[in-house]
């Protein structure tokens, strides 16, 4: 059997539960402007606490997310303050700050900061979102994936192992985290990828269906 390919995508939407085929539906939710840490297309999200930027979006994969509080292979929704998964990130609108044009992108790196739009007097970018708390996804794992990790006890983080997030061209570079028992991270295994390419659960890197964890979604 050839080895999996070895490139972390982040989370990207495969057929909801059940099998239907994904919409692709996105909602919007606001990103403000001077991010410290980047969200990159296919990064799962939720909202701020405690950093005076409350309720705006955030990357959940970086060891410290923009709220400061700790992500990637730490997130726990048994941590102080911590918030649900709303989804996974699919791009943005903002109004550029040096050519004041309106900007569709598949990311936004920190420090990008936004200039206002006139039609609704905000600076505030736009993040659109996965939010169907029925979508399952696909995601490079970082170990072999046993039968065991499929029980129901047992759910693992998404991590990049970074600080402030890693990407390339904008796409998440994320991989699932597989380690842990708890029903207190952000995904569930529920089986392989049907990928020959990269279905060796043996072995690292093979890609994995994953579900949003009931107890990490914030749509529970």
């Amino acid at each position: 059997m050839a080895a999996n390919q070895t490139e972390g995508f982040g989370f990207r939407q495969a057929p909801t539960v059940g099998s239907t085929p994904a919409t692709g539906g996105q909602a919007e939710y606001k990103i403000k402007s001077g991010l410290g840490v980047g969200i990159f297309q296919n990064n799962p999200v939720s909202h701020q606490h405690t950093a005076g930027d409350d309720g705006y979006l955030q990357d959940t994969t970086a060891g410290t997310m923009d709220d400061g509080i700790t992500g990637g292979a730490g997130w726990s929704t048994g941590t102080s303050n911590i918030q649900p998964i709303i989804g996974v990130f699919n791009g943005a609108f903002y109004i550029n700050a040096s050519t004041k044009k309106p900007t569709f992108a598949n990311h936004i790196l920190a420090s990008t900061t936004f200039a206002k739009d006139y039609n609704t007097g905000s600076d505030d970018g736009i993040g659109l979102v996965n939010d169907n708390p029925m979508q399952e996804y696909t995601c490079k794992a970082d170990a072999a994936v046993t039968q065991a990790d499929l029980i129901n006890t047992k759910s693992f983080n998404s991590t990049d192992g970074a600080t402030v997030g890693t990407q390339y061209e904008g796409q998440s570079t994320v991989k699932l985290n597989v380690t842990g028992t708890s029903a207190t991270r952000m995904f569930r295994v529920v089986r392989t990828a049907n990928d020959p390419a990269n279905n060796d659960a043996t072995a690292i890197n093979s890609n994995q269906i994953v579900q949003i964890m009931p107890a990490a979604s914030i749509s529970n």
